[in-house]
């Protein structure tokens, strides 16, 4: 269960953590631990990869920090749900599969939402071209975490 709790949080960077399950002291800080050392990998793959001028440096950082911030919040939804579904996966009912896959749906829509509004926010900074290859490189870290992850998640009987 440790490793699991260790890979779950890839997917949340940054933020507190708002698990409806009470988690361990040392469960919440490896979480914090993890989320810095992957914010710290996406904050050294976009100054690598974006090449922003000294203005857009200066405008970006405090935007995106703020934008990690509010992926976090959804991102520690979505952790909830997860634990959740562990909590349950060898005594899964009807009601609770069906409230569990609810709320997935909930926090993915989140997801496009935070992500809609800070697009907007970023393309007043930044040209077309960076804010889609800003995209690009958030979309690949999420999905190389993702796929850790659901390697993690035991399928359900």
């Amino acid at each position: 269960m440790k490793s699991l709790i260790t890979l779950l949080l890839c997917f949340t960077v940054a933020g507190p953590l708002m698990a409806q399950q009470p988690l361990s002291v040392e469960a919440q800080r490896e979480i914090n631990i993890s989320r810095k050392l992957i914010n710290n990998k996406r904050n050294t793959a976009l100054a690598y990869n974006m090449s922003f001028t000294k203005i857009e440096k200066e405008k970006f950082w405090p935007l995106y920090r703020e934008y990690r911030e509010a992926m976090a919040i959804v991102g520690d939804k979505r952790l909830a749900v997860i634990l959740d579904f562990v909590d349950h996966v060898n005594s899964m009912s009807e009601g609770k599969a069906k409230q569990l896959l609810d709320q997935y749906f909930t926090s993915e829509k989140e997801v496009i939402k935070v992500k809609e509004k800070y697009v907007r926010k970023f393309r007043r900074i930044l040209p077309q071209t960076k804010v889609v290859r800003l995209m690009q490189i958030e979309n690949r870290m999420d999905s190389m975490v993702d796929l850790k992850l659901t390697e993690r998640i035991p399928l359900m009987d």
